[in-house]
């Protein structure tokens, strides 16, 4: 398989260069990978020093505006232009529609991965059909622009975002919004988070998770609205060499509920691949 999305510009990223790289991590749709950070923080702290590598995916954080397409296999091809030339395995690590960029980038570019850690991956079976969705209604919806970062963060701190890890949820509101003298504005346009959603519909990776062959750790919020059988054993069953963790007293965010439960989850796991 190829790909057949071409970068519009560079994607922004954090940590080491790719040719440095031990694991890349992909956020969710409408976040940056700053949110990372805690993760990335308290799994050095478990595992010792590592070469991260952290990206905003098209039309997030500060990375090049981009048109699209927003689909998976779109945003898996960002990656694989990001990757080119390495010469190493690395390990994957990816959250909701960065974990299905994250299977993706797999199945086009085998061998880049020795390891994933897909947490709440959406990664859906048939029938494949773009359509609006709760979640694509709800993000055209949000909010964009408030008169100063407080009132930004009093506002996310209701409703889905209450239960974050407060350091998750500051670095959200520095680096998910545009600052200036007037406010601040999402850097991710609500249209831009609602097309992968809609996308998210449409996305054939399902087909492809039998070609992947490292293994596999799927991470589901025990108390996730996304995430429960029959569609969790059935995405299970289609990995080769895969593991389940359950993440109690969590929902779908739980990489920014609890950050250092995520970094102990990958650190038991990538311990000795990295």
């Amino acid at each position: 398989m190829k790909c057949e999305a071409e970068p519009i510009g560079p994607i922004a990223t954090a940590g080491v260069a790719p040719d440095q790289a031990d694991m890349l991590f992909a956020h969710a749709a409408g976040f940056c990978k700053e949110l990372w950070n805690p993760i990335i923080t308290t799994l050095t702290d478990r595992i010792g020093p590592l070469g991260t590598l952290s990206v905003d995916t098209r039309g997030h954080g500060a990375s090049t505006p981009h048109p699209g397409p927003f689909d998976p296999p779109s945003i898996a091809c960002d990656l694989v232009h990001l990757l080119d030339g390495i010469d190493h395995q690395i390990v994957g690590v990816g959250h909701s529609s960065g974990g299905a960029a994250i299977a993706r980038t797999e199945v086009l570019r085998p061998g880049t991965f020795s390891r994933m850690v897909l947490i709440e991956p959406i990664i859906l079976p048939p029938p494949y059909e773009r359509r609006e969705s709760p979640l694509s209604r709800m993000a055209t919806k949000r909010r964009r622009r408030f008169p100063s970062p407080e009132a930004a963060s009093k506002r996310f701190a209701r409703g889905p975002f209450g239960s974050w890890d407060p350091k998750v949820l500051d670095l959200y509101i520095e680096y998910g919004f545009d600052h200036t003298a007037d406010g601040v504005t999402l850097r991710c346009e609500p249209n831009v988070e609602a097309e992968i959603y809609r996308e998210g519909l449409n996305n054939d990776t399902w087909e492809y998770v039998p070609q992947i062959t490292c293994p596999v750790t799927i991470v589901a919020g025990e108390t996730s609205d996304s995430h429960q059988d029959p569609y969790l054993s059935a995405l299970v069953e289609r990995f080769a060499d895969v593991e389940l963790v359950i993440a109690k007293g969590y929902g779908h965010l739980v990489p920014m509920e609890s950050p250092a439960l995520i970094a102990d989850i990958i650190a038991e796991r990538v311990g000795s691949v990295v």
